[in-house]
């Protein structure tokens, strides 16, 4: 499925949602001047905690795309210390630490939204 038609799908079911987190970025990094902080944005399926799209605010194509190579599947349940340790290690560039505090959020995020029980769906599937 190609870039538009997958994000629509991704819009469409009723149990994903999309969460953000957000860290500041180093004064030497090239993209501080503009933003000063570095975004993440995941979209997670809430029926098994999968997150089907992510974003970020990283400068280059490349960068967002590695980013979302590194995340995209992964569980923000199951996998949240593989997600910041991949995250670490893969990612070196000068925004990494940024780039990990925001993914974190993220996944704080996430968890206060279903400690909570504020999430729609579930594995079932129901509103």
């Amino acid at each position: 499925m190609q870039g538009n038609d997958r994000i629509q799908q991704v819009f469409r079911n009723p149990r994903v949602v999309l969460v953000s987190g957000y860290a500041r970025l180093p004064d030497s990094v090239a993209s501080h001047s503009q933003y000063q902080r570095l975004g993440v944005v995941l979209a997670v399926d809430t029926a098994d905690g999968r997150i089907v799209a992510a974003d970020t605010t990283l400068l280059t194509d490349l960068a967002k795309d590695f980013f979302r190579a590194l995340v995209e599947g992964s569980s923000v349940t199951e996998d949240i210390a593989e997600l910041v340790r991949r995250v670490q290690t893969r990612y070196a560039g000068q925004s990494g630490a940024a780039l990990t505090t925001a993914l974190r959020r993220c996944l704080e995020t996430y968890g206060q939204l279903r400690e909570g029980d504020q999430l729609p769906g579930g594995p079932d599937g129901e509103e």
